[in-house]
């Protein structure tokens, strides 16, 4: 399957369809951006809901819908109906059962190697998880072969995902009430007198 010529191969390759609020594209964008931050190679998000990608992360109004771009070292692209593959990612996610598009499977299945296809689902504490997380789902017909990631708090799931710098960044807060006031007043909520 040809590839647009300027289209260079990334690391780490994220489809998100959001379905309802904001948590698909809220863990979608975290990972990717945590990704990038760790410098574990380059990262590309796949996003449907262009809307929802800029509520929750301003930056991605300066980013042109309709080419994509780059913010804080993911780049960014709008999923839509009439989805044309880049060259697939070594590493291709597929955030909570979204169904990849079937030009991206096969683009994935004409590689060799063949990406490393992760189905990631959603964070669950039940005792299933365990007997779940790392089966491997193989495709009816293309030579690929998905692997689910379930999240989770024991040994038995994935772990949860947690930026490097997160609990000092909270701690830091947490110890400059004024800052915690401004930030909850910016957003309309009454702290009470312990804010």
């Amino acid at each position: 399957m040809p590839f647009p010529l300027s289209a260079s191969r990334p690391r780490w390759e994220i489809f998100c369809q959001v379905v309802d609020n904001f948590g698909d594209i809220g863990v979608c964008w975290r990972l990717a951006a945590d990704l990038a931050r760790r410098g574990c190679g380059s990262v590309r998000l796949w996003v449907d809901d262009w809307a929802a990608l800029r509520r929750i992360c301003p930056g991605a109004n300066a980013v042109d819908e309709a080419l994509g771009g780059s913010l804080q070292g993911v780049e960014l692209r709008h999923w839509t109906s009439a989805f044309v593959p880049l060259v697939p990612g070594e590493i291709v996610v597929e955030a909570f059962a979204c169904e990849l598009p079937p030009a991206q499977l096969e683009a994935m299945a004409a590689l060799r190697p063949a990406p490393v296809w992760i189905n990631l689902e959603y964070l669950s504490a039940e005792a299933w998880v365990a007997g779940c997380h790392g089966m491997a789902s193989p495709h009816p017909r293309l030579p690929l072969v998905k692997r689910f990631f379930f999240p989770g708090f024991d040994a038995g799931g994935g772990g949860l995902l947690r930026e490097a710098d997160l609990l000092a960044r909270r701690d830091a807060w947490r110890v400059r009430p004024e800052g915690r006031a401004a930030w909850l007043a910016a957003r309309g909520i009454d702290g009470g007198p312990d804010a």
